[in-house]
């Protein structure tokens, strides 16, 4: 059987879908489920890639101040990055966690914060701030927003990382 690498979270899923064509072609129709289900763990000086998400009209709205993140990815990577207890009040918490925001090597003003709104919305998203840090960056419909989460090596502080693809 080939071995499959695959270069981020995006690219992983149609790579899943590839897989499992080359592997019928082989009459091997099921791809182990070991394989699709572990997300990979893409690392680049001592950050987790872990959530990318093209940012719509409502992720940029003044008066939302919200990006909704994918469900799904946010429970397949971030979840795992998290220590039970963020988890914890992410899920069950009106503030959800604050989080130090870094663009770069520098950290933001304010950092952001990271909850599940489960009212309407049923997903998963950072606010407080967020319209700032989009102005301050100039982010536009259509930029890619991508997150990088690491802990700081003294006190295990959760530090999320922000990059942009600008479009």
């Amino acid at each position: 059987m080939a071995h499959f690498l695959y270069g981020d979270a995006e690219v992983f899923r149609l790579s899943c879908l590839a897989d499992q064509a080359y592997l019928a072609q082989q009459q091997i129709f099921e791809l182990p489920e070991s394989v699709c289900n572990i997300p990979p763990a893409i690392e680049r000086n001592g950050k987790v890639f872990l959530i990318s998400k093209v940012l719509t009209r409502s992720d940029l709205d003044d008066n939302l101040s919200r990006v909704l993140l994918p469900k799904k990815h946010v429970l397949d990577n971030v979840s795992n990055f998290l220590t039970m207890k963020e988890w914890e009040d992410v899920n069950n918490t009106e503030e959800g966690i604050k989080v130090r925001t870094w663009v770069g090597d520098r950290e933001e003003e304010n950092g952001t914060h990271f909850k599940y709104w489960d009212k309407s919305l049923k997903s998963y998203l950072f606010y407080k701030h967020w319209i700032k840090l989009a102005k301050k960056h100039s982010l536009n419909i259509g930029d890619k927003l991508n997150v990088w989460g690491r802990r700081d090596p003294d006190t295990n502080e959760l530090r999320f990382e922000f990059t942009f693809d600008k479009q």
